[in-house]
């Protein structure tokens, strides 16, 4: 379920709803447990990065680092100027 929701979701509202959808308190919790993406699959990922249009994909990766950002401070797991 968590594979299938970091390939389907487009948006952080997107992936809290299935991080909520399985019982998830927080989204972190989804990437902490879940998120470990297999080494040969990252070096897929991040070779493909360069093929991406800024405008789509980084501003999709800047939304949902934005929010992860914002959980991270609001759980006070880093404190804001870290």
């Amino acid at each position: 379920m968590v594979r299938l929701g970091q390939k389907t979701c487009q948006t952080p509202e997107q992936f809290k709803a299935r991080s909520q959808n399985l019982g998830h308190e927080g989204v972190l919790t989804t990437f902490t447990s879940y998120g470990e993406v297999a080494a040969r699959r990252q070096g897929e990922i991040i070779h493909s990065l360069g093929n991406c249009p800024v405008n789509s994909a980084g501003e999709r990766t800047d939304e949902m680092a934005e929010a992860l950002v914002r959980k991270m401070l609001a759980l006070g797991l880093v404190k804001s100027g870290s």
